[in-house]
């Protein structure tokens, strides 16, 4: 990607971009009990494909960190780090090993997936009952699939950016070798 001097700007950005979308969207009501868009999940993913999975993780935990102490560190922000932690384990297995099968979008859904999984078990896991988050595990899936692809073409978009141009994605897939550190 360049520079030490442009990595470590680009990740300030994506963090600030990242911190100031989802602010937004605590702010606002969920779209369904317990569904908001993930809109801030981009910048993680434009973090993976430009800088690595490295980046990745800095952005996105960065991200979660000081959203939650801006908004306090309750059940949400309990909930955004598990389902963060399980994203950025989705995203690196499945980016690092299956790239070539997996399109951005698809990768991002794998993200919505696992992020909605693991915030089922965060809220299973503090009532110590499944029985309050299992039926909210259909519109959970049904969700991901919505919102990862957006996110995913969302994604798609940021990267053709000219400040990103260092990091093209050709075709419909993620290539390892340009986001290795």
């Amino acid at each position: 990607m360049g520079s030490p001097s442009r990595r470590l700007v680009l990740d300030g950005l994506l963090v600030a971009l990242g911190l100031a979308v989802h602010q937004a969207e605590a702010a606002l009501p969920p779209l369904l009990p317990g569904v908001k868009p993930g809109l801030a999940n981009v910048f993680g993913l434009v973090a993976f494909v430009a800088l690595g999975w490295r980046d990745a993780a800095a952005v996105t935990l960065l991200r979660v960190f000081l959203g939650g102490l801006f908004s306090g560190l309750g059940l949400a922000f309990l909930c955004s780090l598990g389902g963060s932690l399980a994203a950025l384990a989705a995203l690196i297995l499945l980016g690092r090993f299956v790239p070539d099968r997996l399109s951005l979008e698809g990768l991002s859904v794998a993200q919505a997936g696992a992020f909605n999984l693991a915030q089922l078990l965060v809220v299973a896991l503090l009532l110590g009952s499944w029985g309050v988050a299992l039926p909210y595990a259909p519109l959970l899936a049904t969700s991901a699939l919505v919102t990862g692809l957006g996110t995913g073409l969302l994604a798609r978009m940021l990267l053709r950016h000219p400040f990103l141009a260092t990091s093209p994605l050709p075709g419909g897939s993620c290539e390892t070798e340009r986001r290795q550190p």
